[in-house]
């Protein structure tokens, strides 16, 4: 089970088991990158003690309080993701992915109700429903090298050491037995024990045929997003005290599509092996509910405090997988193509389970700058969050495989450690028209230091900018933010760990161009 233990590609986790949940997907639901409007996101996405934002019905819906008009908005943009890795001492060749794609950050409707105007009473009630992007999982990364100690094809071995021969014709249809069926593994009789035992043509390392070097490239590509339907309410008290809450619906669309190739990277056309392809394809979809409550009161004119807690989020998962592959063993056998649709009679393998995200808490402050009692006259503001998120509180719940539930929960409390992200934003106003912002925004290491992912440090950190102008009820805003970090990325195991290659290192960063449209009623 060491298989999935090792973590995979810092917000876009990959699952690299033969099939069923990996405790790298707990992940995928941590955002871990600004949400919201373009200018919440040219404040780094801070927010939580500002208010007056749309983007608060999904951090602090207390914000939403802040509106005594109706106001319609709606964001698009474009993201461009970039990966360069360092695999087997390779960084040159084949090492580069990169992904574009357009994206609808949010849309949402604000609703307010002005009943009273005085300091002790409830002056209104703002009502808002729309949609917010949590997490956006188009990505391609590549990585390549030459291995000459183990293939891919070993972690399939692994699986089939002590089954019988219906498992190896079926029994593994994501993997294993493509590879037999496809006769890039074989059975072999061990002259120390007498046992049949399965023999990749491939492992550099093969009991016999002789040994062999490989080279290997893979390509993984990811799509689809986390949204997140939320309708809130909130309460203002005086203009000073504001509270609110909100139900939170996300939706999950995920696409995987892993390419594996390894290629015989001697001349030896007589060793039994040329070349093998597999891909695996993986989508996800589901559907979860939560609820956010937040508090935001102005200290003073010029300061004010906010804080906010989400609950788990509980989610119903449903994933499809599909797998084919081709294999060139050379000999009489030569060229053999297989798929998974060919054992299980054209149908996908598919897995309903749920899992519970875990709780967060967050807090933030602004202070406002110049003089805030002229709209004509230059101010300006600058607010900060911080939240902390406990990644290891992250359940999978199975309830047809309560060990591997057990043991996959278990992982995920052994890899993750809780975490600090950091936001701050400014805001500069001049001539009542225009605007101008700047962002930063820190997002802790989730991972625990233990040799299960070898210190690696996945934090990140977003730098954002943006520009805003609003006359008569009409505003336009426009956001650029560029996020960096560094991951890494195992692509599989053997259970002896010595065949185990090092984990592909890998550089990524993300591009976000972020337009928003908003009309005051």
């Amino acid at each position: 089970m060491i298989k999935r233990l090792y973590p995979l590609l810092g917000g876009l986790f990959i699952s690299v088991t033969a099939m069923a949940q990996s405790s790298n997907d707990a992940l995928l639901y941590s955002p871990n990158q600004p949400i919201g409007s373009a200018r919440a996101q040219a404040l780094g996405g801070a927010g939580v003690g500002l208010g007056g934002d749309y983007s608060s019905a999904h951090t602090n819906p207390a914000g939403i309080a802040m509106f005594k008009t109706g106001e319609f908005l709606i964001s698009a943009g474009v993201g461009i993701s970039g990966n360069t890795s360092m695999y087997q001492n390779n960084n040159t060749a084949d090492n580069k992915g990169s992904r574009t794609n357009f994206q609808l950050p949010n849309i949402g409707v604000i609703f307010a109700t002005n009943k009273h105007s005085g300091s002790s009473s409830w002056n209104n009630i703002t009502f808002s429903i729309g949609m917010n992007r949590l997490a956006n999982y188009n990505n391609k990364f590549a990585i390549a090298g030459y291995n000459n100690v183990s293939s891919y094809s070993d972690s399939w071995v692994d699986d089939l050491v002590g089954q019988n021969g219906d498992a190896y014709k079926s029994g593994f249809p994501l993997g294993a037995s493509l590879a037999y069926q496809t006769y890039l593994i074989d059975q072999y009789t061990n002259p120390t024990t007498g046992k049949i035992e399965p023999l990749s043509k491939a492992s550099p390392t093969r009991q016999v045929g002789g040994p062999i070097a490989l080279q290997q490239r893979g390509t993984i590509e990811t799509e689809g997003g986390l949204n997140e339907y939320a309708f809130a309410v909130g309460g203002n008290y005086g203009d000073r005290l504001y509270i609110g809450a909100s139900v939170a619906l996300p939706s999950i669309n995920y696409k995987e599509t892993l390419t594996w190739s390894e290629d015989d990277a001697s001349s030896n056309h007589n060793n039994d092996f040329n070349y093998f392809d597999y891909k695996k394809y993986l989508k996800r979809t589901g559907l979860g509910i939560g609820a956010k409550f937040g508090i935001l009161y102005k200290v003073t004119d010029r300061f004010r405090l906010g804080a906010a807690i989400h609950t788990p989020t509980f989610y119903s998962m449903h994933d499809s997988y599909t797998a084919d592959m081709t294999a060139d063993v050379e000999g009489t056998r030569g060229v053999t193509s297989y798929s998974s649709n060919d054992i299980l009679n054209g149908y996908p393998k598919e897995n309903d389970y749920n899992y519970t995200a875990p709780f967060r808490a967050m807090g933030g402050a602004s202070y406002f700058i110049g003089d805030i009692t002229d709209p004509k006259k230059t101010q300006g503001f600058i607010t900060a969050d911080y939240e902390y998120v406990n990644q290891s509180s992250g359940k999978f719940k199975m309830s047809n495989d309560r060990n591997f539930e057990s043991e996959l929960n278990g992982n995920i409390s052994a890899i993750y450690k809780s975490v600090s992200n950091v936001k701050v934003g400014a805001e500069v106003k001049f001539l009542s028209l225009y605007a101008v912002r700047a962002g930063f925004a820190a997002y802790g290491n989730p991972y625990s230091s233990d040799s299960y992912n070898a210190g690696v440090d996945a934090s990140r950190k977003v730098y954002s900018g943006g520009l805003g102008i609003r006359n008569k009820g009409i505003y336009a805003d426009l956001t650029y933010s560029y996020t960096q970090g560094k991951d890494r990325y195992q692509p599989y195991t053997v259970v002896d760990a010595g065949y185990t290659p090092k984990a592909a290192t890998l550089d990524y960063t993300r591009s976000n161009i972020i337009m928003t449209v908003g009309f005051k009623f």
